[in-house]
């Protein structure tokens, strides 16, 4: 840990102490709002894309990000690599100093191996499961070979870039976790994450309206992605023996997730069924970034509704008029949305994403 990044995670602690943004050291950006996956846990692939930023429209936030005290931009959506000036984008970012990391589903990695490998400083790509049929049930396209390709191209042309894998386990998947992880070290992955799926914020492209959250019930479309009681002892077990063949991995860091996390996921299943209280999250993803959607839109993490938007008001307004309003009356243990989340982003001077 360097002297910056300590001074950082110290302007941040105080930041949330004051609920004033000292430093906003993280910016989620999606350049596209289109995928060319047909994901069932995700509503990506709907979006036409017509309303994107413009590269001059994100190169004013560029511009405004030293200002912010920010390091890391993590390109997400949608599909980065399907807009066309992707690398145009990813430029600007870098000529304010950006380190730039890459969200990808991996299809077009093959195709653009070299200029993600001149661009990017780590890439992680979604990995959902280990057969081609599973795989095209799961994320809509007969893709599973092509990524392959697509990392072992990248591994070929840059060695040194960590490339890493992020599983969404659910129904239909659930039982590849140990496969999961053999297969993550076929492709020749540094490492491999694990999350329950998310069936209740507005999240990944749903359309709803700002501040509600989808139903909890049989209401909600995507319940089907729940695991019922006998699968949640299932998943439990699988868990369990995962934790002891992969003891080594786990350890290592090879698996992200440490065994207490790796249990949270059956446990979430549970607490969606209703047999128990969801895991405790901690979080302070308010405090250390914000997502700024490909239509410009701002929200305070990947789940929560949007507070602001750049093509109406410049994003350091945002930042410290807007999310500080949205923060004076947060609280992550009490918060509906937080409640459910999958994915809580918990930074100190131990663990900064942009050390």
């Amino acid at each position: 840990m360097t002297a910056s990044a300590i001074a950082t995670a110290t302007l941040v602690r105080l930041g949330a102490v004051t609920n004033r943004t000292f430093v906003l050291p993280l910016l989620i950006f999606y350049p596209t709002g289109r995928c060319n996956s047909r994901c069932i846990s995700c509503d990506w692939w709907k979006q036409t894309g017509a309303d994107d930023l413009t590269l001059p429209e994100i190169e004013e936030i560029a511009r405004a990000l030293p200002a912010l005290g920010t390091r890391m931009v993590v390109f997400s959506g949608g599909e980065p690599l399907l807009r066309p000036e992707v690398f145009d984008a990813a430029q600007l970012f870098r000529d304010q100093g950006m380190t730039l990391h890459l969200l990808t589903s991996g299809v077009l990695l093959e195709r653009f191996a070299d200029r993600v490998a001149q661009q990017f400083r780590r890439v992680i790509v979604s990995l959902d499961a280990t057969t081609a049929s599973l795989y095209e049930q799961i994320r809509g396209v007969d893709a599973l070979a092509v990524v392959g390709r697509g990392v072992a191209r990248l591994r070929q042309r840059a060695p040194d870039i960590p490339v890493s894998g992020r599983a969404t386990l659910h129904r239909a998947n659930f039982r590849e976790l140990p496969r999961l992880i053999e297969y993550a070290k076929a492709l020749g992955l540094d490492r491999i994450s694990f999350l329950p799926a998310d069936i209740s914020s507005l999240g990944f492209g749903r359309a709803a309206a700002p501040d509600a959250a989808r139903p909890a019930d049989d209401r909600n479309p995507l319940r089907g992605l729940a695991l019922d009681a006998g699968e949640i002892d299932e998943f439990e077990a699988i868990i369990e023996r995962t934790i002891k063949v992969y003891a080594a991995d786990v350890a290592s860091g090879f698996v992200a997730e440490s065994a207490d996390r790796l249990r949270r996921l059956p446990r979430y299943y549970a607490a969606l069924n209703g047999a128990e209280p969801f895991p405790a999250v901690s979080c302070n993803a308010p405090w250390v970034s914000v997502v700024v959607e490909a239509n410009g839109s701002v929200r305070p993490c990947f789940f929560h509704g949007s507070v602001g938007n750049v093509r109406q008001t410049p994003i350091a307004t945002i930042v410290a008029r807007n999310l500080r309003t949205f923060r004076a009356s947060f609280d992550v243990g009490a918060d509906p949305v937080c409640v459910r989340c999958v994915c809580s982003l918990k930074t100190s001077w131990r663990s900064a994403p942009w050390a």
